[in-house]
């Protein structure tokens, strides 16, 4: 049950960054927002990381650092600047919705690099995702 709370939780600041994304860009541009964003949280998540997990940083594999690195720069980087421009030209109603495309992408990428397996309920996820798209940018913009 707490983790459902802390995935509720988790939704709601990623509802109200989108608002204060959209606030944000009304006065600076959207790579200067990311920066902006990417930096406090860089050094947010860094700190907690040492505080709570020094041990496990030590121990890492080099190589652990380059996909997390990796991570950083597709997720926090590039994902980021990506999610303000998006929200920037499309408003906050129609792209956050498809934010939530992410699993559909890491399912495809995963069965190509991974070799995860392809089940009923993958397909039925997957064209559930897809109508959602459908649905969300076929709608007209106002």
């Amino acid at each position: 049950m707490l983790g459902v709370l802390f995935g509720l939780l988790a939704a709601t600041c990623w509802g109200f960054s989108a608002i204060l994304v959209r606030l944000g860009l009304q006065h600076i541009r959207p790579t200067t927002g990311t920066w902006v964003s990417v930096i406090p949280g860089c050094i947010f998540v860094m700190a907690l990381a040492v505080v709570f997990n020094w041990d496990d940083i030590t121990s890492l594999a080099a190589i652990a650092f380059v996909w997390f690195a990796l991570a950083g720069l597709f997720n926090f980087a590039l994902g980021r600047f990506l999610n303000a421009v998006s929200i920037q030209r499309a408003g906050v109603a129609r792209a956050t919705p498809l934010f939530s495309t992410a699993p559909l992408f890491a399912t495809i990428l995963a069965i190509i690099f991974l070799g995860e397996s392809v089940t009923p309920w993958l397909l039925l996820g997957t064209v559930t995702i897809v109508s959602g798209i459908a649905l969300i940018t076929s709608e007209q913009v106002r």
